[in-house]
């Protein structure tokens, strides 16, 4: 697969065009303080296409980015904006707010015509409500004459989902996002046990390692580590369950919805199957691990408290220089050996025919759960911040 920018590895943008400036000055330790939100009034957006780096703008532009305080999403915008000010003279004032607060805030100021903030670096999964009135400037003409992009750079898949919407690219994606599972490689090779195939695999090795010591400092550990706090980035993890089992043909058939009817497809032994094995994973977490949320199961996985856990690519990331550095390994979602059949509702064996797609007898459906990170512009944002941005 092509390569995906991330956030985390590229640690280079505090907007659209941070992201290419980014790519030609060194990383900063300085962090610019954040200013208070101010109204702006919409404005008729450039034809033009000029790269930032290249641009001049007036004195005193400044661009307000609206994001998440998550450090692996906040830390490299804010890090980085001097090194943009520097080369452009653009201050970019990064505004990170909680998870929870991105949409209400950023779809409430634009609807109103505030517009507060000139840009944005949110989940893509919300292009249709921001594209759709007209909210989002249309990238397309600026991504096409800029090659320091490097649009081909980025994969296919997230060209797709996390950039474009009705046709028109109205975001660049800085993150490509996908659910995987983490083990402790050291102890199931210990065992001689393999890396688990499908869920019923992981929910034996979380039995097999919960309450064991895990990391050798005489307490108890768990088997299995998945973050459930509401609000906290939890609500996609049951599809995880669900999706093996539901989808066998591809990404066109879906997995929410019978491509053919726009029938739910969770009211079916598929479903019931998940929710019991989802519920089943907390006899093996935390003991709070309902009200945990995933800054603090990464926390608990790279000190070595547990022997599974699930994530995006994060946990790959802060796993260099903790105890688990050596000790881990990452793989595809496990899988099911029973899928759905969608005339019965019920659960039928995984063959040739039912999954085609199965690998060893073993049905996947790998989750691009939230889809990453994306770059997008105001189109009500004066044109010469737009520009900025």
């Amino acid at each position: 697969m092509a390569r995906v920018r991330s956030i985390r590895a590229a640690a280079a943008v505090a907007s659209l065009g941070l992201l290419i400036a980014a790519n030609s000055v060194p990383a900063s330790a300085q962090s610019p303080a954040a200013s208070p939100e101010g109204a702006r009034s919409p404005a008729a957006s450039p034809a033009g296409a000029q790269s930032p780096a290249a641009a001049s703008f007036p004195p005193g532009t400044t661009v307000n980015l609206l994001t998440f305080n998550g450090p692996q999403i906040a830390a490299p915008l804010i890090a980085r904006a001097p090194d943009f000010e520097a080369l452009t003279g653009v201050h970019v004032n990064v505004i990170a707010v909680p998870f929870q607060d991105i949409y209400t805030k950023a779809i409430l100021d634009a609807s109103t015509g505030n517009n507060a903030y000139d840009a944005y670096v949110f989940n893509p999964q919300w292009f249709g409500d921001f594209a759709t009135p007209g909210y989002l400037e249309d990238l397309t003409a600026r991504i096409a004459a800029d090659p320091s992009i490097q649009w081909d750079d980025i994969a296919p898949f997230f060209r797709d989902f996390s950039a474009s919407y009705g046709g028109k690219t109205y975001a660049i994606p800085l993150d490509g996002d996908f659910h995987m599972a983490y083990y402790r490689k050291d102890l199931l090779e210990k065992d001689g046990i393999a890396a688990p195939k499908t869920w019923d695999d992981y929910l034996a090795v979380a039995a097999k390692y919960n309450g064991q010591d895990l990391n050798e400092d005489g307490t108890p550990d768990y088997g299995s580590c998945i973050a459930k706090k509401v609000g906290g980035q939890s609500y996609w993890w049951v599809i995880d369950f669900v999706a093996p089992m539901i989808q066998t043909l591809g990404t066109a058939e879906g997995a929410f919805f019978d491509s053919a009817t726009m029938e739910p497809l969770f009211n079916n032994d598929a479903m019931k199957l998940a929710l019991q094995n989802y519920k089943k994973t907390g006899d093996y977490g935390p003991p709070d691990e309902n009200n945990t949320d995933l800054g603090t199961i990464r926390s608990l996985f790279t000190t070595g408290r547990c022997a599974l856990t699930l994530d995006w690519g994060d946990t790959g990331t802060l796993a260099p220089g903790t105890y688990v550095a050596e000790k881990y390994g990452s793989m595809i979602l496990p899988g099911s050996t029973q899928v759905l059949d969608r005339a019965t509702g019920a659960l039928v064996p995984c063959d040739a025919t039912t999954c085609p797609n199965a690998i060893d007898g073993v049905n996947h459906a790998p989750f691009a759960a939230f889809g990453g990170w994306s770059g997008a512009v105001n189109a009500a944002a004066d044109p010469t911040v737009q520009d900025a941005a």
